[in-house]
């Protein structure tokens, strides 16, 4: 496989993806040391390269590093030349954006074609978007009711940020939580997912490259278990920002509660798609079948609860099985796949438990299901959909995270509303009708962080994105997103 790996990447690249890695702490790689663990290339199955296991000693220095950057040159640094620093932080994304998509393609499997117009373009986004704040944060002048004082609030830093990543989207989701915790002037120690590491190590050196002082950007490479659990317990990181599994974030927030740490949380989602009868349902049926099968329908907001009004189920079924024939099973680094594998052979087994589960509450698989071995031997899923479970069965409840699509008809938006919102997720929710009263109605009723109308998985920069209920704690993007980095203090000033 090295030598096809050779054929498909280029040589900078091969080399970077080939070579074991270490931490990255205050602007160096750190050797790697003790444990090691293993990459590997979803679509094959083998091994790509190792890299280490952070253990305490090693957590801690990046935390040292970082909290000395906050304390010194970057604490420091004014507001105009952090923005400076940020903007040539995206340039050398967009410089470097075909290595870096390589990365991402190679570990997480993701057709490379989707992550050069996908994850690219959103992370340097992100880096343009927030590079704009530093010199627009301002507090404000509070009219107290009390003689003789002047009293106003400062926004401030809060720290050492912990940055923990998922291996869905290794890139975005750094530049996600990177960009704004470094505009609002925080450091950071970014902990990627030991499954997607490549490029998160690459883009803290282009961090340095950039010019951002030493320690301002760090990288703890190695599992939830260990690297992770040492990062978020260290006294001196003052905030957490997590993207992952609910189980997950539900003991990380126990932890945080327990050190009285800021913590922010973008969990799962089992999200309703709905397609009303009067809708444009080529359009909706495409929109169903594109955004359940994106990546495997390894994607928090994958649309992967496809509710539709009876009248026109048999019409978008047909459509939606359409568009999974036409998919291209590949290696992730082939230009002709159009859908990738899932994540490992465990995640797999997984997701196929659900499939063999489902008659045993009345439904079945209308379509895929199988295992497609003959795509280049890795850990591949067809495109699948499923028919007549009932609500509370698991594969309607629970975030699968694969190529799964449950159809569920429905006859009232009375009857839709209660079962959209009956699940505890909260994340998003997708909407086609051509009626605007409907459109409104329904938007302000179904319980979600975004609701998308007529289309389906914009994202942007500018606009906030995280869910309510079991969905998570907080706001990516926009101002919220650098809210959630930044503290507010209030000045007393007696004048008499």
């Amino acid at each position: 496989m090295t030598d096809q790996l050779e054929t498909m990447m280029s040589p900078d690249a091969h080399k970077f993806a080939t070579t074991e890695h270490g931490a990255y702490i205050g602007g160096t790689e750190v050797a790697p040391n003790g444990s090691m663990i293993s990459t590997v290339d979803p679509a094959t199955g083998r091994t790509i390269t190792q890299i280490t296991e952070s253990d305490a000693g090693t957590v801690d220095r990046a935390v040292q590093s970082a909290s000395k950057a906050f304390e010194g040159e970057w604490g420091s640094m004014l507001p105009g030349r952090r923005e400076e620093l940020l903007h040539r932080f995206a340039d050398l994304i967009e410089e470097n954006a075909a290595e870096l998509a390589q990365y991402d393609a190679l570990e997480g499997g993701k057709p490379i074609s989707h992550v050069e117009s996908v994850d690219l373009p959103l992370a340097v986004e992100q880096f343009r978007y927030y590079a704009g704040w530093p010199t627009k944060i301002q507090g404000s002048i509070v009219p107290v009711s009390a003689p003789g004082a002047h009293v106003y609030t400062r926004k401030m830093p809060m720290g050492v940020v912990a940055a923990i990543t998922p291996w869905n989207f290794p890139l975005c989701q750094a530049a996600i939580k990177l960009a704004p915790a470094l505009a609002a002037g925080n450091t950071v120690v970014l902990k990627p997912s030991e499954l997607t590491s490549l490029s998160s190590l690459r883009l803290a050196r282009l961090a340095t490259e950039a010019g951002l002082p030493e320690g301002t950007v760090n990288v703890v490479t190695g599992s939830g278990r260990v690297a992770g659990n040492e990062l978020v317990s260290h006294p001196l990181v003052r905030k957490i920002s997590f993207t992952g599994s609910e189980a997950v974030g539900r003991h990380l927030g126990a932890e945080a509660g327990r050190a009285l740490k800021h913590i922010s949380l973008e969990l799962g989602g089992k999200n309703p798609h709905i397609i009303l009868a009067d809708a444009d349902i080529a359009k909706a049926a495409a929109y169903a079948a594109t955004t359940a099968y994106f990546y495997s329908g390894q994607v928090c907001f994958s649309g992967s609860r496809l509710m539709v009004e009876r009248s026109i189920v048999d019409e978008v079924v047909a459509a939606v099985k359409e568009h999974a024939n036409g998919l291209v099973l590949g290696h992730g680094l082939n230009r002709s796949s159009t859908m990738g594998p899932l994540s490992s052979g465990n995640h797999r087994e997984k997701v196929e438990k659900y499939l063999q589960a489902v008659s045993d509450s009345g439904g079945s698989v209308a379509f895929g299901g199988s295992r497609a071995e003959g795509a280049s031997g890795g850990y591949f899923l067809e495109p699948t959909a499923v028919v007549g479970p009932s609500d509370s069965h698991p594969v309607v409840t629970d975030e699968i995270f694969g190529p799964v699509l449950v159809i569920q008809p429905f006859d009232s938006t009375e009857e839709l509303v209660s079962r959209a919102n009956a699940g505890h997720h909260g994340l998003t929710a997708g909407l086609w009708t051509n009626d605007v009263r409907k459109a409104h109605t329904l938007a302000h009723q179904l319980q979600a962080g975004t609701v998308w109308v007529n289309t389906y998985a914009d994202y942007n920069a500018a606009a906030p994105f995280g869910g309510v209920k079991s969905s998570g704690l907080g706001k990516d993007c926009g101002p919220d997103g650098l809210e959630k980095f930044m503290e507010s203090q209030t000045v007393w000033m007696s004048l008499t």
